[in-house]
């Protein structure tokens, strides 16, 4: 086992108003309770299978908002390696008042916040990971199952952390290339753990489920098929291109308990951006595979832009939702279109663009989903032309919409069971690219909340990216947050703003709610990562065309969980 370092708590006892704070108990995360998780926790990445991220609470709502304060702020760099750097993208797991969660080096944190006014770190499990290696340091978060987290380190490790003490029970090395690296919160099941690689490096994506008790591996899927299996006829022939095909793993997909199915998005094919190179529609990249959990086997697939050479990969929320009987999943792609599809067979129901401006295609096809240019004859082989026009290269001057982030990206999406509405987090905005090198126009953001039929159903623009995604309650409110600090709270049907707070440094990580005693808070980390690092200092504030631009790229970087409540 590879070795790693605990830091234990930050002193032996801390006393707050005459009271010596709790180091905490939670009971066993077990299966059963994942399945139902109690409205006061968030046990799972989505909080719930389904990924929808939506609290049953609502004792912060409509009508009393205006009204929520800082309860507390946790300082997340008090370590030493705290230089591993990277921003915060982790999404907070809950568990009777005991808080987990991963900073952008991979290192897991357990914090006692069941005082509600202060959060006191039992322990820290580094993953000492070499700084060296190659890969984007934005881990996003933990699994929680029996008496474990489970958390991926950059280099591929599955690392099985004794949730009480902080002690590693045993590590896994799951790295199969060498330019593969883990960003995702790995999806804990039945006695399984779901995972897989990130990367736009040339590697050939993944995706695993291996035994929660060793880590030992159950079965793999190939993400880009090889010679002869089915797909493998959509890369280029007599080449072994595909091993390096990429169409990783960057976020925690979702899953479907009774079909036992596993929903997970996939990313962009490599060689990137160039479609020359690899002619064919590249299965399964820019996707969605359902997969069954228990074996691994592909049921169905749906392919958003085959032949990418815009980075539009999918890698974002699925969501599993019932309307009128019938299951769906529901997907804002980053492509610039909502989707709905069949959750039983992946066909197409219904897709609209959601996103001010596309011009990569003209629409999607009623029937099939597809973009109305998509040549079903160029799928072995061919190479797409859209709207936009054949592959620019790198000497021409290129403008896409949406830009080369999206739309939505990696930041999750929620779906109200009050309003039966789906919203997500929009990027708005459009790339250009000029000697292979991609710049971005002026960028805002957007909060779309689409309806059950696949309408719009309401539209807010907002000035600056929005990062962290969204999250709803049953109080009528979605919460978000922007890149310039903002952290804000929206009546989900009309999404006007009802609260909003400036914390003074970019944030890449969405809102969790959760209760202790009865008593309902708001947390969300903040702090700066690579993601937004690119926003500020790559263009995308346009410096100049907007009076906010300047301090947005003078605010400061953080590792800090502020945690809000009436």
């Amino acid at each position: 086992m590879k070795t790693r370092v605990r830091y234990a708590g930050l002193g032996a006892v801390v006393l707050l108003a005459g009271t010596a704070l709790s180091t905490g108990a939670s009971a066993q995360v077990t299966y059963d309770r994942l399945l139902n998780p109690e409205p006061e926790n968030w046990l799972t990445n989505n909080l719930t299978y389904d990924g929808n991220r939506y609290s049953p609470l609502d004792e912060i709502n409509r009508d009393n908002v205006a009204d929520l304060d800082l309860a507390f702020t946790v300082s997340l760099i008090p370590r030493p390696v705290a230089g591993l750097g990277g921003g915060l993208q982790s999404t907070p797991l809950v568990d009777n008042g005991i808080l987990y969660i991963t900073d952008g080096g991979g290192a897991l944190y357990r914090i006692d916040v069941s005082n509600g006014r202060q959060g006191y770190i039992n322990w820290i499990m580094d993953p000492e990971t070499d700084p060296e290696i190659p890969g984007i340091n934005n881990n996003r978060g933990a699994a929680l199952l029996g008496d474990l987290a489970y958390t991926i380190s950059r280099d591929g490790y599955l690392i099985a952390t004794d949730a009480s003490t902080g002690e590693v029970a045993w590590d896994v090395a799951t790295q199969i290339d060498p330019d593969e690296y883990f960003t995702m919160a790995p999806l804990a099941l039945d006695g399984k753990i779901i995972m897989g690689p990130a990367g736009d490096a040339p590697m050939r994506g993944w995706v695993q489920g291996r035994s929660a008790d060793d880590g030992s591996e159950l079965w793999n899927f190939w993400l880009i098929p090889g010679p002869g299996e089915p797909g493998g006829e959509t890369w280029p022939a007599d080449s072994d291109i595909y091993l390096s095909g990429a169409s990783g793993l960057w976020t925690t997909g979702s899953y479907d308990p009774e079909t036992d199915l596993l929903y997970w998005g996939t990313a962009n094919p490599t060689p990137f951006g160039d479609p020359t190179l690899r002619p064919g529609d590249n299965l399964y990249s820019q996707a969605v595979v359902a997969l069954n959990a228990s074996n691994g086997n592909l049921e169905w697939y749906f392919q958003y832009t085959p032949n990418d050479q815009w980075d539009y990969d999918e890698i974002g929320s699925h969501q599993i939702v019932s309307v009128d009987g019938e299951k769906r999943i529901l997907h804002f792609g980053r492509n610039g279109f909502t989707y709905a599809l069949n959750a039983t067979d992946g066909t197409f129901l219904n897709g609209v663009a959601y996103v001010n401006e596309v011009t990569w295609t003209a629409g999607l096809d009623p029937k099939t989903g597809m973009p109305v240019e998509y040549d079903p004859a160029l799928a072995a082989g061919g190479i797409q032309v859209y709207a936009h026009g054949a592959f620019a290269g790198e000497t021409q001057v290129d403008r896409f919409c949406p830009n080369l982030q999206g739309g939505v990206n990696f930041q999750p999406t929620t779906v109200s069971q009050r309003t039966g509405w789906h919203y997500g987090a929009a990027l708005e905005g459009c790339s250009l690219t000029e000697g292979g090198f991609a710049t971005s126009e002026r960028t805002t953001g957007s909060i779309v909340a689409m309806d059950a039929d696949g309408n719009i159903a309401a539209k807010a623009e907002i000035p600056f990216v929005p990062y962290g995604g969204t999250v709803s309650t049953a109080g009528g409110l979605v919460f978000s947050n922007m890149v310039n600090g903002d952290i804000f709270a929206m009546d989900d049907e009309t999404l006007e703003i009802l609260w909003s707070v400036n914390v003074g440094s970019p944030i890449d990580a969405a809102p969790i709610t959760y209760a202790v005693n009865g008593k309902q808070y708001v947390a969300v980390p903040v702090g700066t990562s690579n993601i937004s690092q690119l926003f500020i200092n790559g263009g995308y504030l346009a410096a100049g065309d907007d009076p906010n631009a300047a301090s947005v790229a003078n605010s400061q970087r953080t590792w800090t969980l502020y945690v809000f409540t009436l």
